[in-house]
């Protein structure tokens, strides 16, 4: 047994009070120290009034904790004034059972808040000690460096030179690198091996040696029944209260607890437990607790709730019910029930693999649960039907439903495909529809891909991941809320929506909103070791032919040959002609003339020309 807290020879004693006396006025209640035995809780219950009866008849069953002594450091806030008993006297057994180094690495282990977040956690913690490795007197991270260092040779450092080492800073590296901490006990790190869930929650995971309410295992059935009758009346009264449905459904207040009170004493309690837990009701509450408390009174067994009424009306009209979902429900709470007593785990539940998607078919709306068709029939679902598109099958136990997707119609279905927004350099933007998938999106940017999300819109960019290393054309600029320039998007990028977990379609909305926001084509200049942007009328793969063959150049606009044709064009040449000047000949013309016309003439006679004059030298 360890040294508990002030020298206590018990780790903490509950306060269990009469709860119908309580709400007479009177505190009528007993100190129990656990562990404690079924013997000596029964004789407190006897000493508390549990049992007896009140002036008008009625016998006090009800009972809750009003304050707990406890001596285990960090244990007082996790315990409830609802709590099991059965549970305490397990924690409280198991803490007993340690040795002093047990205990102090379950003290460390609570101290640094592991799996210490309820009373079923923390008994799986007294399980899962070796998870965690506990160094006494190590209390800083200089200790840790000088203990890892100097004792568990985890360095070699010569004799000479040890006082040169930075322990602390050793030490911290080492505490970061293992995620461990200081507290109290010393310095606790993890050991890496796997915790394990040992304990369940439910009342038959708890071992024979620590259960100590088996006293009222038999009850009498007059005091069954009156039990049963005082929850019908308080959950009448809170589904009158917390539920408006209810109370227009069941306008007759006694008839409504009828109801309750059959299927309570019929074993038909799962309906209630998840009406309660709609309302938002936990176990810490009083109504999931008292009906717990029944549960374990009268021998509830979950593969037997199920509604007579609705096995009769199947058998009756196969094609209406859900016979044969009840049926496999019933055959695997067999296997489940089978499994417990063997030791054996059961598979997972649908509920365990709920994505959080949901599908609406003529008949309801089901929750999408990523599980096969043979996983779910082991389970104990059978088909009921599938959705319009076929998509996602119907799978039933009769009493829930889920949606799976139906693996036959995704292996046949045409490729998904998801509509982004392109915009390349120099161009305007423009909408495409791609492949889902990895390799669509680097097919659009040339190379493997990274995303930026600078809109608080659900979009996202995507881009070459290299795109500027490799000197991909610069296209647009990012700006901030200010409108100054703070990153540029290199070569092709791509404006995707976002979904949960992935890329998707860019809403319309959004499209057109982003066409419009990367409208105008960029060019950047670096001025003064300053980036400048400057908008560029973007590339019109027609302007180049139409400068070649266009008509009439006052009408270079993209579009090929639309000025005056025809007759018109023909007119506005023959007026030209009529209402130009006569053409003057032009200069080669008239040199031409002037050479012919000189050819023609007869050269003059040399003895009538004129001599030069003499000069004497």
């Amino acid at each position: 047994m360890p040294h508990y807290e002030y020298d206590k020879d018990y780790p903490f004693a509950a306060f269990i009070t009469n709860l119908g006396k309580y709400n007479e006025g009177s505190l009528v209640g007993e100190w129990v120290k656990f562990p404690t035995t079924a013997e000596e809780l029964q004789k407190v219950f006897e000493r508390i009034g549990i049992g007896s009866k009140d002036d008008f008849g009625q016998p006090y069953e009800e009972w809750f904790i009003t304050d707990y002594d406890c001596y285990v450091d960090g244990l007082y806030d996790k315990l409830g004034e609802y709590e099991n008993l059965d549970e305490l006297n397990y924690l409280a057994s198991k803490l007993d059972e340690m040795s002093q180094g047990e205990y102090e690495q379950f003290q460390a282990a609570m101290e640094i808040g592991d799996h210490s977040g309820s009373l079923q956690e923390i008994i799986n913690l007294t399980e899962n000690l070796d998870c965690y490795d506990v160094y006494p007197d190590i209390r800083d991270h200089d200790d840790l460096g000088r203990y890892y260092i100097e004792e568990l040779d985890a360095m070699q450092v010569p004799e000479h030179l040890r006082n040169y080492i930075d322990y602390e800073a050793y030490g911290r590296d080492v505490a970061l690198e293992e995620g461990g901490e200081f507290t109290d006990f010393g310095y606790v790190r993890d050991t890496g091996d796997t915790f394990h869930e040992y304990y369940d929650g439910e009342h038959g995971s708890i071992p024979e040696e620590y259960r100590v309410m088996t006293f009222q295992d038999d009850i009498p059935e007059e005091e069954i029944s009156e039990w049963a009758m005082d929850i019908a009346y308080d959950m009448d009264e809170f589904f009158r209260q917390h539920d408006p449905q209810y109370a227009a459904e069941h306008p007759e207040e006694h008839a409504a607890r009828e109801e309750i009170y059959e299927n309570l004493m019929a074993g038909r309690i799962s309906a209630l437990d998840e009406k309660l837990a709609a309302l938002g009701q936990t176990q810490e509450d009083y109504l999931p607790s008292e009906i717990e408390k029944f549960k374990d009174a009268t021998g509830y067994e979950e593969f037997l709730d199920f509604d007579p009424a609705v096995i009769k009306a199947a058998l009756e009209d196969p094609d209406k019910s859900h016979v044969d979902e009840m049926l496999a429900f019933a055959e695997q709470a067999g296997r489940d029930y089978e499994a417990e007593l063997a030791g054996q785990a059961t598979a997972p539940s649908p509920d365990d693999r709920e994505t959080g998607e949901t599908v609406r078919t003529p008949r309801g709306t089901f929750y999408v649960t990523d599980m096969s068709r043979e996983q779910m029939e082991a389970a104990g679902y059978g088909f009921h039907h599938q959705s319009d598109d076929g998509k996602y099958l119907i799978m039933g136990n009769g009493s829930r439903s889920f949606a799976i997707r139906n693996e036959e119609a995704q292996e046949h279905a045409a490729p998904e495909k998801m509509m982004v927004l392109v915009v390349e350099p120099m161009k305007e933007p423009y909408l495409k529809e791609i492949d889902l998938g990895l390799h669509s999106l680097q097919a659009e940017v040339g190379g493997d891909i990274a995303a930026s999300y600078p809109f608080s819109d659900p979009v996202g960019l995507v881009c070459n991941d290299e795109g500027k290393l490799i000197g991909l054309e610069l296209n647009r600029g990012l700006r901030d809320e200010d409108g100054n320039l703070y990153d540029i998007m290199a070569g092709t990028f791509l404006v995707v929506g976002l979904g949960e977990e992935d890329f998707t379609s860019l809403p319309p909305e959004l499209a057109q909103k982003y066409m419009e926001h990367f409208k105008q084509p960029e060019q950047f200049i670096n001025l003064n070791g300053q980036i400048i942007a400057l908008p560029v009328e973007p590339e019109n793969p027609l302007r180049t032919a139409e400068m070649t063959v266009e008509d009439d150049y006052g009408m270079i606009d993209g579009v090929i040959n639309n000025g005056r044709k025809g007759e018109e064009l023909e007119a506005a040449k023959g007026e030209a002609r009529r209402t130009s000047p006569e053409k003057k000949p032009s200069i080669r013309e008239r040199l031409e003339a002037a050479k012919k016309e000189c050819g023609e003439r007869k050269p003059p006679d040399k003895a009538h020309q004129k001599k030069p004059p003499e000069h004497d030298l």
